[in-house]
């Protein structure tokens, strides 16, 4: 069984349906963005435990396993050569503030880019974890899009799951895929160290094949 875990985003307003679903290919979306919002967020010691140990590969593999497209995870990338300030340090000289949509943009008003996000969130009856995380960052977005997905899985009504696809359709386009891009671009041209090397190939390449997936769910 498969349910979603939320760190950005919390339920203001509960969706009609069930909260834990069979895994299918379409849960296996909402893992993958459930482990890529994790790996995007500031590290803390147990990140840096997780990619010394391989363990991010490990877990984006296992998330994948369904997916409905083909995407490559590659092996176990390890961060065996760098202690964990280190491991710190190399986020922020890839990504600066933060990995955050406003940010990476250079978007002078901020509080802006989190209010029209703020509203999206909360048609669907999710509200910001202030304490955790702000509406714009990578996490929090890919937390949305991890919402998205189970909802989809879950609804039994072929109305309502065309109408999460939607969704997810117009987020990728409108956010995620309006800003990583270029953020990936960037990050890469700075020669990353392996662990990130490989988180971002696999963010950038997960966000263009999903998008396809769903454009083409919505047209067949």
């Amino acid at each position: 069984m498969f349910t979603y875990s939320l760190t950005g985003l919390e339920i203001k307003a509960a969706a009609d349906g069930p909260e834990e679903v069979e895994e299918n290919e379409t849960t296996a979306r909402s893992a993958v963005y459930q482990v890529l919002g994790a790996f995007f967020s500031a590290p803390d010691r147990e990140h840096y435990d997780r990619a010394r140990e391989g363990l991010w590969t490990k877990e984006l593999t296992e998330a994948a396993s369904l997916l409905p497209f083909a995407f490559e995870v590659g092996g176990a990338v390890l961060a065996t050569d760098v202690d964990p300030d280190r491991y710190t340090a190399e986020y922020t000289r890839l990504f600066g503030a933060g990995c955050s949509e406003a940010i990476q943009q250079g978007a002078e008003d901020r509080d802006a880019v989190e209010a029209k996000l703020h509203r999206e969130y909360e048609y669907f009856g999710l509200g910001v974890s202030d304490r955790q995380r702000a509406a714009d960052e990578l996490a929090t977005e890919c937390d949305f899009m991890q919402y998205l997905c189970f909802r989809e899985a879950a609804t039994g009504s072929d109305r309502l799951r065309a109408s999460y696809r939607r969704a997810q359709r117009d987020f990728l386009d409108r956010h995620l895929l309006s800003w990583v891009p270029d953020m990936v671009m960037s990050a890469t041209a700075l020669e990353p160290d392996a662990v990130y090397s490989w988180g971002l190939d696999r963010l950038d390449t997960f966000l263009h094949s999903d998008l396809d997936y769903v454009t083409a769910q919505l047209d067949g």
